[in-house]
């Protein structure tokens, strides 16, 4: 009787199982719009955490770093070669899928209004928006590729849930001598530190000298102080100096040292910084940060 009642609940599982997963997969095709003159290979296939290394084994890691939950694919084909691939990643929170697609994109492209932000290379186009990441890669296309391509990805965006917007903690970077398109969001193991977590990055040239400005974000007020506090022990424990004035600390980094003096600031759950031996625009840096923080009312 018992194995009886264990075998039923068994089939009910998967019965269940079963249909979660033919919902999932209805509701995934709807993302893949239908193209004049193109046919669908099959139906789309669906990837999850445990299994993504079966699509792409190389790059399995860097997006699961990236808090990855699903990417469902689907290939188009027209004619004999020409065929057009389309990936939609699904991220936890728009934080990571901005994070994923800004370790792919170019510092320097042909960035498009699709979504948040698309670019645009030879036989690719890929954007983000919301928790999404969407590339599409298209084989022996004509010389009309890019609206192709384009007009493709905007049918996409449109069936997305989420907002057009960057993570608001970017807005909070200094528009003075940003290098345009250099944000990045790190997931982890931010400069070398697992206690560092992640960060947001951008990259500036002052003095004609590139330099990284950086916010980190932590939980909670708590978690920033201890994350400051191992930080500014380990810098001490290699023989830094750490200069302290009223919670803005200076000092050289041990691994980093050749980026120029670390400037750095802890307030609420928010850590920031930059490498910058100019003290006078450093400040200029920090100070400004700090009220952009405000203003965005992420720092109260």
């Amino acid at each position: 009787m018992a194995s009886r009642i264990f075998i039923l609940a068994a089939l009910a599982l998967c019965c269940i199982a079963l249909s979660v997963s033919h919902t999932s997969e209805s509701n995934v095709a709807g993302l893949f719009p239908d193209i004049e003159g193109w046919t669908k290979d099959g139906s789309p296939e669906i990837y999850y955490a445990e299994n993504l290394w079966e699509y792409i084994n190389g790059a399995a890691e860097v997006y699961l770093s990236y808090d990855f939950q699903k990417v469902a694919t689907l290939t188009y084909e027209s004619g004999e070669k020409r065929s057009l691939t389309i990936d939609v990643y699904e991220h936890s929170d728009p934080r990571n899928a901005f994070g994923i697609y800004s370790q792919e994109k170019p510092s320097e492209g042909n960035f498009l209004p699709i979504g948040t932000q698309a670019y645009y290379d030879k036989g690719i186009l890929n954007f983000f928006m919301g928790s999404y990441y969407v590339k599409l890669m298209g084989f022996y296309l004509d010389a009309g590729e890019k609206p192709f391509l384009a007009s493709v990805a905007e049918q996409v965006s449109k069936e997305l849930k989420g907002e057009k917007a960057f993570p608001k903690t970017l807005r909070c970077f200094p528009e003075k001598g940003m290098i345009k398109n250099s944000e990045r969001f790190i997931a982890e193991d931010f400069l070398g530190h697992s206690y560092l977590h992640s960060a947001f990055t951008a990259n500036y040239e002052v003095d004609g000298k590139k330099i990284n400005v950086f916010i980190i974000e932590a939980a909670n007020q708590d978690q920033s102080k201890q994350m400051l506090e191992k930080y500014l022990n380990f810098a001490k424990e290699k023989g830094s100096e750490v200069c302290d004035k009223r919670g803005f600390y200076r000092f050289d980094d041990p691994y980093m040292s050749s980026s120029g003096r670390l400037n750095l600031k802890q307030r609420d759950n928010y850590i920031w910084g930059l490498f910058c031996d100019n003290a006078p625009k450093a400040d200029f840096y920090i100070e400004t940060i700090e009220k952009n923080l405000v203003s965005s009312k992420l720092l109260k």
